[in-house]
């Protein structure tokens, strides 16, 4: 059996495990949360936003709340959103399941039983799928939203575009320097989208992603963040509480990192003094039911 290394027992100044250190955030003054509270929203530098002419959004599965709020501080802003999970075939389905649950003899015997708990879980799902496909019509359906009902990712198939056909669908015209942001959460494509991505970091001001399953894939992740810190600079993380720790270590399997394009920040430009993460204002957990992760860096 191999034993367990206790962190007290570290060299003076060895890195512990799967540790943040090396990815401390740089705090500037310009945090914005865009998206809901708990679970869809991400906190972003304003710098980042308000002047880009296009947010690429990669996953919004039943939560545009993101792209909506984005789309408020930069009106003249199109937002793209590529994910082949969902669509109005996909939530229509969705939608007449939940009210075939409400006629199945099963809710009936649930009603006569009374089982109000049960009876009111099957109403309030058949009330979100409405919500939700209503919702997501009407967004897809605004002048400024293009959405495509497939995904990214280091193929190009009936599923998936590469990151070359997505920046493809700009205009050339539009495509400038730091006039793009992008959204990604995309359930570990991450790791074969964000190589990829390095030949446009020119039109790319800021990135909020999800980096997913680091108790396996902690290498890959180091890796990419010691390239994408070349460029960009760490403006804030968070950790998913819908996910457990990495094993023997304070890290979260699953981190909402933001990236901020270096030359965005001013020469001299002063960071604020690191508080605790989360940060109390701007943080809220994935789940609201759990406390949330503080980091350790």
């Amino acid at each position: 059996m191999v034993a367990r290394r206790d962190e007290s027992a570290l060299i003076p100044g060895e890195e512990p495990p799967n540790s943040l250190r090396a990815f401390r955030p740089m705090r500037l003054r310009d945090l914005v949360r865009l998206g809901r509270a708990f679970d869809g929203g991400y906190v972003v530098n304003e710098r980042a936003v308000r002047k880009v002419r296009h947010l690429l959004s990669f996953g919004i599965n039943d939560d545009w709340s993101f792209e909506a709020d984005f789309s408020r501080r930069a009106p003249a802003a199109k937002i793209w959103c590529f994910d082949h999970s969902v669509s109005n075939d996909v939530l229509r389905e969705k939608l007449v399941a939940a009210l075939n649950e409400i006629l199945s003899a099963r809710f009936i015997l649930g009603a006569l039983s009374l089982n109000f708990r049960g009876v009111r879980n099957k109403f309030e799902a058949l009330e979100r799928a409405a919500r939700v496909r209503s919702g997501f019509s009407r967004f897809i359906a605004s002048e400024n939203v293009q959405f495509f009902s497939k995904g990214v990712s280091n193929i190009s198939s009936s599923k998936f575009f590469r990151i070359g056909e997505v920046f493809k669908l700009i205009p050339r015209t539009e495509l400038e320097e730091n006039s793009v942001f992008i959204k990604m959460d995309i359930e570990q494509a991450e790791f074969r989208v964000l190589p990829e991505l390095a030949e446009y970091y020119k039109y790319v001001s800021g990135m909020a992603i999800e980096f997913h399953d680091l108790d396996i894939l902690w290498p890959n992740f180091a890796n990419l963040m010691r390239h994408l810190k070349e460029t960009f600079v760490v403006a804030h993380l968070h950790g998913n509480n819908y996910c457990e720790l990495i094993p023997n270590s304070k890290t979260p399997k699953l981190l909402e990192i933001t990236l901020l394009k270096r030359n965005l920040v001013e020469a001299g430009e002063p960071a604020q003094e690191s508080p605790p993460y989360p940060i109390a204002g701007l943080d809220q957990p994935n789940d609201q039911t759990r406390e949330d992760y503080g980091l350790d860096f």
